[in-house]
């Protein structure tokens, strides 16, 4: 191997592969010190580039983390922008992951206790584009989990009100409730009947006006999704 001494004395001094290394001293005919001066260089344009800061910030990251490249950089970010930042910044095309990690932050950050769900009713304290989200991901959770049947039943005056706050969600929230009056309505109906609850629940799952507002509500999902990433994405700086 040529430079051999030379690359582990390189290498001691700097995180470079051995390609690389090798690479260097070929450009320095085996001048360690011009080796890593090139790689110090290099480092620096890479982190201004990455990290749109300036030569001196960048060096000064990288003298830190003694050139380590991704530290530096993860560092500077993890300066300038809030956690939530950072997760939009990673999850541009996976809005339903970015949402469930950043409502995660805000539960961690505000010590935010749950017994399996969140109890919505006393949360109202947190600013309102924190709080629209965390009740309008919590119903969608419980949807997920309970099916729709229930769903319309868990904090319904909260989640529709919050779904309204969403623009062009207000048809949502009239699917939510119109979903329970007619709900209620059957129910009521059957109430004397001396019929089971499961038989009354089927009547309910195979009623046709029911079964449209379910309709409407499940493929409304991917706007309520976009419409929650839009609401972070615009008041990101309310989010820890």
């Amino acid at each position: 191997m040529p430079h051999k001494e030379q690359l582990h004395l390189l290498r001691q001094q700097i995180p470079i592969g051995i390609r690389q290394g090798i690479q260097l001293l070929n450009q320095t005919n085996g001048d360690v010190d011009k080796a890593r001066q090139l790689f110090e260089v290099a480092a620096i344009e890479t982190v201004i580039q990455k990290a749109a800061v300036s030569a001196d910030t960048a060096r000064k990251y990288l003298v830190t983390h003694h050139y380590d490249i991704p530290q530096a950089i993860a560092r500077i970010n993890s300066e300038r922008f809030t956690l939530s930042e950072r997760i939009l910044q990673k999850s541009k095309n996976k809005k339903e992951d970015a949402l469930a990690l950043i409502v995660q932050n805000v539960e961690s950050s505000s010590s935010i206790q749950r017994e399996f769900w969140l109890p919505l009713e006393e949360l109202a304290y947190l600013p309102p584009p924190v709080y629209c989200l965390l009740v309008v991901h919590e119903f969608l959770n419980y949807e997920d989990w309970e099916g729709f049947a229930s769903a319309i039943y868990f904090h319904s005056g909260i989640v529709t009100i919050q779904l309204e706050t969403l623009p062009g969600l207000e048809f949502v929230a009239n699917h939510l409730r119109e979903a329970k009056r007619r709900s209620d309505e059957i129910y009521q109906q059957h109430k004397y009947r001396n019929e089971l609850a499961s038989e009354v629940a089927n009547k309910v799952a195979n009623d046709a006006e029911f079964c449209s507002h379910q309709a409407g509500f499940e493929s409304a999902k991917p706007l309520i999704i976009d419409r929650l990433y839009s609401l972070v994405m615009e008041h990101v700086g309310v989010f820890p």
